[in-house]
């Protein structure tokens, strides 16, 4: 035990040594967490992430209500300029990528509507402007679908007032009402997307990348303990350490102990930010971050464990370290969210810390949910097994291979 406090006490004195890192360490989290929610916060809300861009109309009825169509789109945000013009034209316009994509709208659309037998429109996307084409796309898409709901209500309203025995005037009456009703307000709406909140409070973006990203800077508050593992390596510390009695349990102990005070330093500032900078957090229980906050850390000691046992040098320690981490912070969704990501990284997320890590913190954050932090701290040390069985294979490997 004395060896291991000297140990221990020798590795604090050369952490502490390098003072402007351990700080860096520390409240980089803040800074970062601050730029992300700033920067891609409105990829967790609305479409405001997405540049305003222009698009081409091609109204073949030019009719009142076509116009007023086109002034809708007007009044939609992501929308910079509508230019009206004929399909050749747009699609000449759509090639030079002056605008994202064309609506088309068919001729005599109104009438067809009257008739209850609405004749399509189409959307022309631009391949170079994939994410706005799909947002248009989407826009058209929830039109024809009102107008599919419009007239079903009309189908309602006849037949039940058919049944009913209503005089056929009053029956059209009442349809001519309902159906400019309808119109109104569909035209009345500004917004593409809409979003309702199922719980009395959400998580805040601030709140969703502390979650996301607290994971990858456990890890990273792991390098400087490997970087002395590989340090004593290479100048033959670690032989001698293994070849005393204790064995080299103690060296490695240290260096673990090590990481998770430097883990548990950046939680609670973590912890303070988001005291004094979300609203509502106040709310929150201490208890449930717990459990989660440790099996990450131990998740987190394990995959050091496995860095170490891959590495040769300091150099190979510090690139290997500092890849792994940013590789597992973009495919476990602490960038972007998992839902905007390609499913193969949504299936490889599983292999990674900061995505069962960020889901235990969110499960914390949206109200303690027991089943959610539960099934993430079991996912997390399943995943420390993993990472552990790795290291120690590596090594027996290595040592046979030196034998």
């Amino acid at each position: 035990m004395k060896a291991f406090l000297s140990i221990l006490k020798n590795d604090v004195r050369i952490v502490l040594r390098d003072v402007k890192a351990l700080l860096l360490l520390l409240l980089m989290p803040v800074l970062v967490i601050s730029i992300f929610a700033k920067a891609l916060g409105p990829l967790l809300e609305k479409t405001v992430f997405v540049e305003p861009f222009s698009i081409a109309v091609v109204d073949k009825e030019n009719s009142v209500w076509t116009g007023v169509l086109a002034a809708q789109l007007k009044k939609l945000e992501i929308l910079d300029n509508i230019y009206k013009t004929d399909e050749e034209e747009a699609r000449e316009m759509i090639r030079r990528n002056e605008v994202a994509a064309a609506i088309v709208i068919p001729e005599n659309i109104t009438a067809s509507v009257d008739r209850w037998e609405p004749e399509q429109g189409k959307v022309i996307g631009n391949s170079l402007l994939h994410l706005e084409s799909q947002l248009i796309k989407n826009v058209a898409v929830v039109g024809s679908a009102a107008v599919s709901a419009g007239l079903a209500e009309l189908y309602a309203i006849r037949d039940y007032e058919q049944r009913a025995g209503i005089d056929p005037d009053q029956i059209y009456q009442d349809l001519v009402s309902a159906n400019e009703e309808f119109i109104n307000t569909v035209l009345a709406r500004k917004e593409v997307f809409t979003e309702s909140r199922r719980d009395a409070y959400g998580v805040s973006a601030i709140e969703h990348y502390a979650a996301s990203l607290l994971a990858v800077f456990i890890m990273f508050a792991s390098i400087p303990c490997i970087k002395l593992l590989a340090q004593e390596r290479s100048l033959g510390i670690s032989t001698r350490v293994i070849a005393a009695p204790a064995g080299g349990w103690q060296s490695i102990s240290a260096k673990l102990l090590l990481s998770v005070g430097i883990s548990t330093a950046q939680f609670l500032v973590v912890g303070l930010f988001l005291k004094l900078s979300a609203k509502g957090i106040g709310r929150m229980q201490i208890g449930p971050f717990i459990p989660v906050f440790l099996c990450t850390t131990v998740a987190a000691a394990a995959f050091s464990m496995l860095i170490a046992s891959f590495a040769t040098s300091l150099a190979s320690t510090d690139l290997i370290a500092n890849l792994s981490i940013l590789l597992m912070a973009i495919i476990g969704g602490s960038v972007y969210p998992l839902t905007s990501l390609p499913a193969l990284c949504r299936d490889l997320s599983m292999l990674t810390i900061n995505r069962w890590s960020a889901e235990g913190f969110l499960a914390a954050l949206a109200g303690g949910d027991a089943g959610g932090i539960s099934a993430s701290c079991k996912a997390l040390l399943a995943l420390a097994a993993l990472y552990f069985a790795g290291a120690v294979l590596v090594h027996r490997l290595k040592r046979r291979r030196l034998a």
